[in-house]
């Protein structure tokens, strides 16, 4: 306060306290003008960096519930029991088989021309010959039998391991989702809280404002009754 402010006759009405608080209110208006303009910024970025998430991820997330879907309807791989649909007869040689015939029928139909020991030793020859065409159809029919299994199996292997990485690539496309959901749910969260305490501080500064310009104000009314008084 300079010399000339101690002696300003105005200051007998209270005019100069009068412009200081002016001053004052005039500062505290513009402090809420600022305040209320940093909301407005801050909000503005909160809702940017919840829009920049939303777009990276909300296309992956709103596939969710399709992948949930084939994940949880993907049938389980059955393969099926082995089977297969022949027998040794069906390699057992027909030719075999009408050739030992008809020996048979020779040595009977000659049995007046040979010994009964040369018609035995024919007949077991005969009879060895089946026994060794049977053993042949044996071994034929085994290893088909075997190469058919084998087969199966192998098919069922790719089978399984084709479910697997179906069933790894459901879960994984599955997993993405949620999380892209959960970036978006979480940066949803952050977004409203931050609204929420900015709110808040904004509140309490604006009441803060509020009380100090009716302090103000009731400062200017005390010093009028003052001189009017």
């Amino acid at each position: 306060m300079n010399f000339m402010e101690l002696i300003d006759p105005a200051d007998v009405f209270g005019f100069q306290q009068d412009r200081r608080i002016n001053t004052a209110n005039d500062a505290l208006a513009k402090t809420k003008e600022a305040m209320d303009n940093a909301v407005k910024e801050n909000k503005s970025l909160y809702g940017d960096y919840y829009d920049k998430v939303e777009g990276t991820y909300g296309d992956l997330a709103g596939k969710l519930n399709d992948y949930l879907a084939s994940f949880e309807g993907q049938e389980v791989y059955q393969p099926g029991q082995f089977s297969f649909d022949k027998n040794v007869d069906d390699y057992y040689s027909k030719f075999a088989n009408q050739r030992i015939a008809q020996a048979m029928n020779a040595l009977r139909e000659s049995s007046d021309m040979f010994s009964s020991d040369y018609q035995d030793a024919m007949a077991a020859k005969q009879q060895a010959l089946a026994s060794e065409e049977w053993e042949k159809a044996y071994q034929r029919y085994m290893q088909e039998r075997g190469q058919a299994a084998n087969e199966f199996n192998m098919n069922a292997q790719l089978g399984q391991q084709g479910y697997q990485n179906l069933y790894n690539r459901n879960k994984d496309l599955l997993g993405l989702a949620q999380g892209a959901q959960d970036n978006i749910m979480n940066a949803y969260g952050s977004y409203m809280n931050n609204l929420a305490n900015m709110n808040m501080a904004n509140a309490q500064n604006a009441a803060n404002i509020g009380q100090a310009q009716a302090a103000n104000e009731n400062t200017r009314r005390t010093l009028l009754q003052r001189t009017l008084g």
